[in-house]
């Protein structure tokens, strides 16, 4: 997996078609700061949407196989995590989160940069989900005392 760091703000996961209307500190980036849950979602121009990871800024990996976000809050090591993460999906308590509209795959980055910076100044990851709308919901990892995941799912809505 492949962890991504912001520099102490949140996450946004913007559709790669929508990335030159995120502005950054310019003023999306405020906006972002605003989200307290754990996710939600903001309009963008030309009716698009971006998901913002509230919360606290914690190190972020995307697990494709299971369209899920994985946010560390603590572990002791690498080793094993997307292993612990798929053993737990099934099990996991989820709380149901906001939906989110996409035109087809999102790129996920520091919300401080603009989305043109994204894979260049900053580093992003490719969320790979077909267009459509979806639910995002939450929950928690926990496989033992010293590991602690907080995951985000991509649920398909008719």
């Amino acid at each position: 997996m492949t962890w991504l760091e912001t520099e102490g703000g949140p996450f946004i996961v913007v559709p790669r078609t929508a990335l030159p209307h995120w502005s950054g500190t310019e003023g999306d980036y405020d906006r972002a700061c605003e989200v307290m849950d754990l996710v939600g979602v903001l309009a963008l121009p030309d009716g698009a949407e971006a998901l913002v990871l509230g919360d606290e800024p914690l190190s972020t990996a995307y697990l494709p196989e299971c369209r899920v976000l994985v946010r560390w809050c603590y572990a002791q090591s690498e080793d094993g995590v997307a292993d612990f993460i798929r053993a737990g999906l099934p099990t996991a308590e989820w709380e149901e989160g906001p939906s989110l509209s996409t035109t087809g795959e999102l790129v996920m980055f520091d919300a401080a940069y603009f989305g043109t910076e994204a894979g260049t100044f900053t580093d992003s990851a490719a969320v790979e989900l077909a267009a459509g709308r979806y639910r995002v919901d939450s929950a928690s990892i926990e496989p033992d005392q010293l590991t602690s995941f907080r995951v985000h799912r991509f649920v398909e809505l008719a």
